[in-house]
């Protein structure tokens, strides 16, 4: 088994998100980061909405993404990406800036590197969905405790192994529900965010970071 090239670009794209978006949740005030982000939900509800409705026009960045990204069951919706700019911007409006960039880095990095090591590696299929391999989640998993722990370590904070690894196992599982393979652009960053504020708390909805 391999990656095909196309994937391969797919996958790239996929992380991009996780590479270009962190410093501007690092290092800019939150209505930056609220203003970079929306404006990309815009242009990819834009995109998604052009595609169900037929119009003709072309969305910058987003068409550039669909002609590279979509899969087949998403040429006339790009419903992943669509869900993923939308629930990134709810994440950052929402819930508090460790939260939002280990939604980020969960999403972008864990469910790149599950694709790749199951597309390479193959092997046993997860027992409840037979698109899924132990060896893609069993990456996912790992990634996603990296993603976690490198979160804390950017922020200057200590990092709790019990809560990193319960989240990762949550993020992991959902990701491997037998749901149409967009939806998990919803279910592991909001989930990832959310289970993070329920162990650490934080102001919602503050207009600071």
């Amino acid at each position: 088994m391999g990656l095909e090239k196309r994937e391969l670009v797919r996958k790239l794209w996929h992380v991009s998100p996780g590479i270009l978006g962190a410093p501007i949740i690092l290092f800019t005030p939150k209505w930056v980061t609220l203003i970079v982000v929306w404006s990309l939900a815009l242009l990819y509800t834009l995109q998604h909405l052009k595609l169900r409705r037929g119009w003709s026009f072309t969305v910058p960045i987003a068409d550039l993404s669909y002609r590279t990204m979509a899969r087949e069951d998403e040429g006339d919706n790009f419903l992943g990406s669509f869900l993923f700019w939308v629930t990134m911007g709810i994440v950052c409006t929402v819930f508090p800036k460790l939260a939002a960039l280990s939604a980020l880095w969960v999403s972008t990095f864990g469910d790149c590197f599950n694709a790749i090591v199951g597309q390479t590696i193959g092997g046993p299929k997860i027992p409840w969905n037979g698109r899924k391999t132990l060896a893609g989640s069993s990456t996912m998993f790992l990634v996603s405790l990296l993603a976690l722990w490198g979160s804390y370590k950017v922020l200057s904070l200590d990092p709790s192994w019990g809560i990193i690894a319960g989240t990762a196992f949550m993020a992991t599982l959902l990701e491997s529900l037998p749901l149409q393979s967009a939806y998990d652009e919803f279910t592991v960053p909001f989930s990832t965010a959310f289970l993070l504020w329920l162990a650490y708390g934080g102001s919602l909805l503050s207009p600071f970071w």
